[in-house]
């Protein structure tokens, strides 16, 4: 798996001097501030500014100055040398700057000159420390009536190169000024001065401003705030600080890979962390704003970066291991085996590294012992096994298992830590079931059932207690626990189980166990547990990358539970890839398209990469003074290896795992577990989710992975380096715009990652057009390459998909990136700023910004002014939006008289930099002026971000849709791709007819050779009861697909009879697909159509309806969906989808067949709306998009979500892709273009036809000219 660099080209007028000057406007002091906090210090003139008045023209300066623009220098001498610069031509906006760079000791110092003239957004600058407007005011000749201008004052440390530079825009006609005597003063210390006055105003100041780390470390910053000399705690209102990561003007050579951690872009915190990523320089800005986002102070930390030094004690061929420094001598490396016995009774054989077999738990705890594994995790149900005695699977975990698995730690030398989830079966946030025999209970009766179970569990599983010393009271127990979900009822409960825990062994330490660290759940029920008394020692958290946010956010989680409660925390829940590829035949949880792109899951998915993830983990718990790490479940391997076989053994093999699956319960579910969770289990049952996860090959061989748990002590190093993985890159720009590849690509060597160079091959690529182009590219190594599929390999190759935007109707790009807040009106004081700088903006230089310190939920909404002349047609308008988990937004679009045109669904915020894409489609019947509308819900405490606006055209009126069209323009059929030349239909609808009229190809291409369905597409499952619903509608108990869903298949498996009701026996279709059509192509047969809105159930279900809305189907119609479960065929079109949508997360296909009760109706007259069930449960980010298939092409239909439906319209019935995607992911271009929402295919033909016959004719009439001459 690629890791992938996102970039935009998408660029505005002015991008980088608005960046320049909204950066650099920072100062220590506002100008009033510091007259009035200066008085009594001395400032001399430093003379470091050379030609600061222009006497020697403009030697020493960088002039940097339009061509078409106006500037030049007056006069000589003191009183007349100026320098003017001067815009009168244009109503364009021009950016200028004249600079020079000195070198300044450290000292304190400021900057002053003399102007005059409209200044026009002209500002006077040091680097990045101050800068001031020059101010506006009437041309003056006379240079005793210019304005005298200074800077705030700024410090330095330690000798510094500093820009002194006057830049900005010129805004329009007759603007500019006349500039003379830049003059850089420098104050003299005065110790004599204490007065009060020098204390005035505000000052900034951080505990860290040059630090050292190395990759991956987090550096912990703090700001002092103080007011007239006094420190203060917290901002008052109209007071904010911002924290971002600064990489201009002169930190131009700064990185931004890490992470930024503070309250997500409040304004109110004085604390932010910064973890870094690679080795380089970061530049980490803080800066203090008044309410007009006047600069009250700034204050930089550079953080520089090194890779982390490799102790050299251990060389080794396999892996390297940054050691991890002051790492606890009594850290738990830990790991849940809870699976491991009944993968031993499956027959799995695990294998040490010198080729040993291990076929028993007690010699496998030894091997985890010689591999410093110190602690054993194991889960506990209460009863998992059904009325018959056969066991839920999933390893079945009851208290005689835990006992087996306790005498092998002893015999090991490890200790264990027992996971009671408190339920017959998995427990996890979506559900916490109670058990079969606490059925009813009310809370008092759960508690003492719980107290009991746990106390007498104990004393079975470790009667002598010399192993046992942590248990878990619940798992996963965020939302619930034991049915109960209000938080006095479930802090009851945790007390009942402590209890049973203390009274069986005091020593034992009590352990609840949440999820979700990155929505701050360890604050949350730290909280909880001590408001409610509840009597534990440890909170755990899982942490899953793909999921759980950042490791910085984690060590902040667990370093609050330390801190404000004096409760120990810890990692009881952890695992990375080290393959996306499968080896049972049952999908597994993380997988090509699939958690597989998570911005927080950073390394690959490699033996290496979960090695570093690993170790990377170990340290940020370490660093906030965790208890240690258990990794889930590093021996749940396939029961039989799937990979490499042929097609039919991979299925042959796959129906044997799923016997043993259900016979030994090493599969994730047993059918049986349907008795106690019929939705679930009972439906979704399989093997392994999780064996390419795992810490053993399907062979049962350890990967090398496992030794990091020994080599985070020490370190370790390899002599042979390899190729980990080559990033691939995306660009989006706009059609017209140009277009920018990357000149690097990050490559993954196995040692460290370095920025290679790249070529990229564009030849025959037209990106003048919107849609979605893959530009291959080489990389060429900077290391020799020694190892792995690369080995003796110079370069590799990689690839840069470029998605072109249509047109953006905004064309003032400024107005469409926020760069600029002229056009915004606000109804609502919660949007602080309409142009907001921060690092919170998805491009550009800036974008809006809200935040809610009110008391209540309050909505605002941020409208363009600048109405939009729009002609007829369809158009979306849509937006970047971010911010605080809760938060919502939308947009809409309002015309000239206020009334709404379509507003969109509300779009719920997840976090910092989780960007949503809230949009609106409508449909203007005439030219009609429109105006934007970005709509925020916002809640007590929300904050966020929106940019990017984007208004373009899905569909043109003046241009009709004629693809149905015949080639001598007519269009006398609607959308009947099947039309002859002369508009007869004498050949039937169906894409499978041979020329000669035959139908040799049964439209079946689903079926496999048996007609069954033997492999259930389940790899959606989650091993621990998440997401457990594999796409397998049709499965029978036993996980086969006895009842093939084809109802045109006969009794031995075969199709004999092709999908074509019109079709004669011998396999021609002489009757074409038109019922009411006479032989001759008329239409003479009167029909009966239904009334206009009316309703037809499918007959196989009755949730799923086509409405009639115009009134074109016949009375007779008949109306049948089938899902399609064959898994060649969903493979199929799953590989088309994949091939041209982006984000695709999932794919489900289904037949939607319509008759007029004899003959098959595939296209219709016009189009019908389909309502159904929602094939999808769908998170924040995700949505859902429907395809009508047609061979290797898309046909996309307007859909969308009304009622907890999808509705969506189409105007032919047949096979149609339901697709789940990334909502921040677009659609890639088809060549055949995949807007259209009819067939065109036919069409095309017939064009060619044309066009070749025409060719024919004119080569002959050529002919003949020249044998007349």
């Amino acid at each position: 798996m690629s890791r992938k660099r996102k970039m935009a080209s998408i660029t505005s007028a002015g991008l980088v001097f608005a960046m320049l000057l909204s950066q650099s406007a920072v100062a220590d002091l506002g100008t009033e501030q510091v007259k009035a906090a200066e008085e009594g210090a001395k400032w001399v003139d430093t003379e470091y500014v050379v030609n600061g008045d222009f006497e020697s023209g403009a030697d020493n300066w960088d002039i940097n100055i339009p061509k078409d623009t106006e500037n030049w220098l007056y006069g000589s001498g003191a009183e007349k040398g100026y320098y003017c610069i001067w815009e009168n031509k244009t109503e364009e906006e021009k950016s200028v700057s004249i600079s020079q760079t000195v070198k300044l000791p450290a000292g304190t110092y400021k900057l002053g000159i003399k102007s005059t003239g409209a200044a026009g957004g002209l500002k006077l600058s040091a680097g990045e420390y101050v800068s001031t407007d020059l101010k506006a005011s009437e041309w003056a000749d006379d240079q005793s009536k210019w304005e005298s201008i200074e800077t705030g004052e700024f410090t330095l440390d330690k000798e510094s190169d500093v820009k002194v530079f006057v830049s900005g825009k010129l805004t329009a006609w007759n603007k500019g000024s006349a500039i003379d005597d830049i003059v850089l003063y420098e104050k003299e210390a005065d110790d004599t001065d204490s007065s009060e006055e020098n204390k005035k105003g505000y000052t900034i100041s951080v505990n860290q401003t040059d630090v050292a780390v190395e990759n991956g470390d987090t550096v912990n910053l703090e700001a002092k705030i103080t007011y007239d000399g006094k420190e203060i705690s917290e901002l008052p209102e109209g007071v904010n600080l911002w924290w971002w990561v600064d990489k201009w003007n002169d930190h131009i050579d700064g990185l931004d890979d890490g992470t930024l951690e503070n309250d997500n872009g409040s304004g109110k915190t004085l604390k932010a962390a910064y973890t870094t990523k690679s080795a380089g320089k970061y530049y980490v800005a803080a800066q203090l704003e008044d309410a007009d986002k006047n600069v009250l102070g700034y204050v930089c930390t550079t953080i520089t970066s090194k890779a982390p030094e490799i102790d050299t004690s251990v060389d080794n061929d396999d892996i390297v291991v940054a050691k991890v420094k002051d790492l606890s001598s009594d850290f738990i490396m830990g790991m849940d085996i809870s699976s491991v016995i009944t993968e031993l009774d499956s027959g799995v054989v695990y294998k040490d590294y010198n080729g040993n077999e291990i076929n028993n738990v007690t010699d496998f705890c030894k091997f985890l012992a010689e591999n410093d594994i110190n602690h054993i995790r194991v889960r506990v149900w209460n009863n998992p096994y059904d009325s018959n005695g056969n066991g839920y699977g999933g390893g079945n975990n009851d208290v005689a298992t835990a006992k087996k698995i306790a005498d092998a730690c002893r015999n090991a030398g490890i200790k264990m830590l027992v996971d009671f989830h408190c339920s017959d079966f998995w427990t996890d946030p979506s559900k916490q079931m109670v058990p079969k025999a606490w059925k009813g209970y009310t809370v008092d009766e759960k508690a003492a059932a719980v107290e009991e179970f746990i106390n007498e569990s104990l004393n079975t599983i470790d009667a002598s207690k010399d192993v046992v010393d942590m248990v878990q009271v619940g798992n996963e127990t965020t939302v619930g626990f034991i049915g109960e979900t209000k938080t006095d009822a479930m802090c009851k409960l945790f007390s009942a189980g402590s209890k049973g825990v203390k009274d069986y062994n005091s020593d034992v330490k009590v352990v609840i166990h949440v999820e979700s660290p990155q929505k701050n759940t360890l604050t949350k029920w730290s909280d909880n547990l001590e408001n409610y008394n509840v009597n534990y020692d440890i909170l755990g958290t899982s942490y899953y990358p793909y999921w759980h946010g950042t490791l910085s956010n984690l060590k902040k989680e667990l370093s609050y539970v330390q801190t404000k409660h004096n409760k120990d925390a810890m990692v009881v829940e952890t695992s990375y890839a080290y393959t996306l590829d499968d080896s049972d035949g049952h999908g597994n949880t993380v997988r090509e398209g699939n958690n597989d792109d998570s911005a927080d899951a950073t390394e690959p998915f490699t033996v290496q990469g979960q090695s570093t993830f690993i170790r990377n983990l170990i340290n940020a718990v370490n660093e906030a003074g965790g208890l240690g790490v258990y990794y889930w479940e590093p021996a749940w391997i396939t029961v039989g290896d799937t990979t490499g076989l042929s097609e039919e053994a991979a299925a042959a093999r796959y129906e044997a795992n799923k016997k043993i699956w259900e016979e030994k319960g090493s599969g994730w579910a047993a059918s049986y577990g349907g008795e106690y969770d019929p939705n679930d289990a009972g439906k979704w049952y399989g093997g392994s989710a999780v064996d390419n996860q795992a810490m053993f090959y399907p062979d049962g061989t350890a990967t090398a992975a496992l030794k990091v748990w020994k080599y985070v002590k020490t370190g370790a190093k390899v002599t042979k380096i390899g190729v980990e993985d080559i990033e691939t890159a995306d660009v989006t720009a706009e059609a017209g715009k140009e277009i920018e590849l990357p000149k690097t690509i990050n490559v993954t060597y196995n040692t460290e990652k370095v920025e290679e160079n790249v070529v990229w091959n564009t030849d025959g690529i037209d990106f003048s057009k919107a849609g979605t182009y893959t530009v291959e590219g080489t990389v060429k190594f900077s290391r020799k390459i020694e190892r792995g599929a690369y080995k003796d390999k110079t370069i590799g190759t990689t690839k840069c998909t470029v998605v072109i935007k249509q047109k953006n109707l905004i064309t003032d790009a400024d107005d469409a990136g926020f760069e600029k807040a002229d056009n915004f009106t606000v109804d609502n004081k919660i949007v602080d700023s309409v142009s907001s700088t921060k690092d919170d903006k998805k491009s550009g230089a800036a974008c809006a910004h809200w935040y809610n310190g009110g008391t209540d939920v309050a909505e605002a909404e941020i409208t363009y002014k600048n109405a939009i002349t729009l002609a007829s047609g369809e158009y979306t308008f849509e937006y970047a939006g971010q911010g605080a988990d809760g938060d919502q937004l939308y947009a809409k679009a309002v015309d000239s008289k206020g009334n709404v045109i379509a507003k969109g669904d509300n779009v719920t915020l997840a976090g910092w930099k989780n960007w949503k894409t809230p949009s609106v489609s409508f449909k203007l019947d005439k030219e009609t002026e429109v105006t934007l509308v970005v709509g925020i819900v916002s809640a007590k405490g929300g904050w966020g971000t929106a940019d990017d606006l984007y208004l373009y055209q899905t569909k043109s009126d003046d241009k009709p849709d004629d693809s149905n069209q015949t080639p001598d323009g007519g269009n006398n059929k609607p959308d009947d791709s099947n039309q002859t030349p002369g508009g007869g239909n004498n050949k039937p609808d169906d894409s499978n007819q041979m020329p000669d009229g035959g139908n040799n190809k049964p439209d079946d291409s689903n079926q496999t050779p048996d007609g069954g369905n033997n492999k259930p597409d389940d790899s959606n499952q989650m091993p621990d009861g998440g997401n457990n619903k594999p796409d397998d509608s049709n499965q029978t108990p036993d996980g086969g697909n006895n009842k093939p869903d084809d109802s045109n298949q006969m009794p031995d498996g075969g199709n004999n009879k092709p999908d074509d009701s019109n079709q004669t026996p011998d396999g021609g279709n002489n009757k074409p697909d038109d019922s009411n059509q006479t032989p001759d192509g008329g239409n003479n047969k009167p029909v009966e159509t239904l009334t206009p809105g009316e309703v037809v159930a499918s007959k196989a279900d009755s949730t799923t309806t086509v409405k009639d809305t115009k009134g074109i189907l016949p009375d007779t119609v008949k109306f049948e969906s089938k899902k399609v479960t064959d898994e060649k065929e969903v493979a199929k079109v799953a590989d088309v989808v994949k091939n041209k949508i982006v984000g695709v997360k999932d794919v489900l296909i289904y037949e939607l067949n319509l008759t007029d009760g004899t003959t098959q109706l595939h296209q219709l007259a016009d189009k019908v709306q389909v309502t159904m069930d929602m094939p999808f449960a769908l998170a924040d980010n995700e949505a859902i998009k429907v395809f009508r298939v047609d061979s290797d092409k898309l046909i996309a239909c307007t859909s969308r979500v009304a009622d907890g439906k999808l509705v969506f319209e189409t105007d032919h019935f047949s096979t149609f892709a339901f697709v789940k995607v990334n909502t921040n992911a677009g659609t890639k271009a088809a060549p055949e273009g995949a807007a259209k929402t009819s067939d065109d295919s036919n069409m095309y033909m017939w064009l060619v036809i044309a066009m070749a016959g025409l060719g024919v004719s004119i080569a002959a009439l050529t002919k003949r000219k020249k044998e007349q001459a």
